[in-house]
């Protein structure tokens, strides 16, 4: 399901400002407060928003490295080993580059424990690490602030857990809670499911 011009607009102003309010939002998007919290629902239960976060500055926390390490294998690994190590709690991005290659930002207490890290979490079969550098200075580090003008939301129907690939997917709202459907007939299912009451 594509993000509309509305969709846009929201995320727009959170890029601005991430602790704005829902009414502060609705105010610098012309929109109303309830519109602004059932597209920001919407967006939050499909991933296209993952979660609000602090982002820390670099230069406030003490102590400790970072280090940007760069793996290569095969393209068959690729994916599992990804995922494996977006799991890790040291790992702070991954990225899947050209070239069969994964570069991995790591946040350790030293250069000595990123070698045991290296040594316990990257597979020693198929996997090459080919560079690994610590970082000394950020210049600059924030999330992207444009948004590209296609974005999709995959949502997925409260009843079957299938894809909703409509543009305007069945709904049913309760209180500030917002229920989706791929079908008419899931959203009459769930209502029967649930004797015509939406479960709080």
């Amino acid at each position: 399901m594509q993000c509309d011009e509305v969709d846009l607009k929201i995320l727009q102003a959170l890029l601005n400002d991430g602790r704005a309010s829902l009414r502060q939002i609705a105010e610098r998007t012309s929109l109303t407060t309830p519109t602004v919290s059932s597209r920001l629902t919407r967006m939050l239960k499909s991933g296209t928003i993952k979660k609000f976060v602090p982002i820390l500055s670099s230069d406030s926390v003490h102590g400790g490295i970072a280090a940007l390490v760069t793996l290569k294998m095969e393209s068959s690994y690729a994916q599992k080993i990804a995922e494996k190590l977006a799991g890790l709690r040291e790992v702070d991005s991954v990225y899947m580059t050209t070239g069969e290659s994964i570069t991995i930002k790591v946040s350790l207490e030293s250069v000595q424990e990123l070698k045991s890290f290296l040594a316990v979490n990257i597979p020693k079969k198929g996997v090459k690490v080919t560079s690994s550098q610590i970082i000394i200075g950020t210049l600059k580090e924030e999330l992207p602030s444009l948004i590209p003008k296609e974005l999709t939301m995959n949502l997925r129907c409260d009843f079957c857990d299938g894809p909703i690939t409509s543009r305007r997917p069945h709904t049913i709202g309760s209180g500030h809670s917002r229920y989706y459907f791929c079908c008419k007939t899931c959203k009459k299912d769930y209502l029967i499911e649930h004797g015509g009451k939406i479960p709080a």
